[in-house]
């Protein structure tokens, strides 16, 4: 059952015409993504929020202030400087985008990263951006592309089919959840198999290069109540998950990781009996640039 009071996005007008938020392209797109159990209202802010009534009590003091408008634009300004340092912007070309192919932002925040996403996957491509907290999306909206759907929803329950999307990424999001791995198998299910993920958190610091990002990035855990992994934690979570092409770098106190999900083959054969995971590769490298 969906809840579709307008068959229309609405489109917020801040100013002039041509500043109207540009999601309405994507509306029936991102109703064909959806689980079939989700219900969801358009909002006048320019997503759809598959939460309605729904509050969930921030876990910490950083998504308690994210919650609000003041912290929404705050966190904006913040990530785009980390992007400056941590190459946020490569995240595409990580995932090896290509035109037409449909891209999941996991905990988008003001969709600094999702627009990238959109840009990558062209017109005919579809980038959507999910999380928790409306103002966030409220900001997102503002930038959104006319291929950009914003979705409010939970990392831990996406609201998302299985196998609906060709890649998915995570980028400082997965530390402040608090089931982590179920986050992070939720990223698997929506992506189909031989899909690509990437996943961004904050590591403990490796090397003596992070003397510009390691004040920032710990100061940043330390306010937002997060959990720096260990160089190899993640992948070691996505390895148990299934997951293989498991591809780990480290930058200072930065740690991206990309991996596959299995192929169908390898799905099917791990179901039946006839395989081991034995077969998974893993490789690592930590820089300290």
């Amino acid at each position: 059952m969906r809840i579709v009071p307008s068959r229309e996005m609405v489109a917020v007008d801040h100013s002039s015409e041509s500043e109207k938020i540009s999601t309405r392209a994507s509306v029936e797109r991102l109703e064909k993504l959806l689980r079939r159990d989700v219900t969801w209202v358009p909002t006048s802010s320019g997503y759809l929020d598959t939460m309605a009534g729904e509050t969930v009590p921030p876990p910490g003091r950083a998504q308690a202030a994210w919650q609000s408008s003041l912290g929404a634009a705050m966190y904006q300004r913040a990530q785009r400087v980390m992007a400056s340092l941590q190459r946020f912007g490569s995240v595409a070309d990580q995932l090896q985008l290509r035109p037409g192919q449909t891209v999941v932002d996991v905990g988008c925040g003001p969709g600094n990263v999702t627009t990238g996403l959109a840009d990558a996957v062209g017109p005919h491509g579809l980038a959507v951006g999910v999380d928790l907290s409306a103002p966030m999306l409220t900001r997102a909206a503002q930038q959104a592309r006319p291929n950009m759907g914003l979705l409010r929803g939970n990392a831990t329950n996406l609201p998302l089919r299985d196998h609906c999307a060709d890649a998915t990424c995570a980028t400082l999001v997965i530390m402040l959840v608090p089931e982590p791995v179920d986050a992070l198998r939720e990223m698997i299910r929506i992506v189909a198999p031989g899909g690509r993920l990437l996943v961004m958190v904050p590591a403990l610091s490796v090397g003596s290069g992070n003397a510009v990002t390691g004040p920032i990035t710990d100061r940043f855990v330390r306010f937002a109540g997060a959990r720096p992994f260990t160089p190899d934690g993640l992948s070691l979570l996505l390895d148990r998950l299934g997951c293989d092409h498991i591809h780990s770098h480290q930058q200072c106190n930065m740690l991206t990781v990309r991996a596959r999900t299995a192929s169908a083959r390898d799905s099917k054969s791990s179901s039946s009996g006839k395989s081991s995971s034995s077969g998974k590769s893993s490789s690592s490298e930590q820089g300290s640039k």
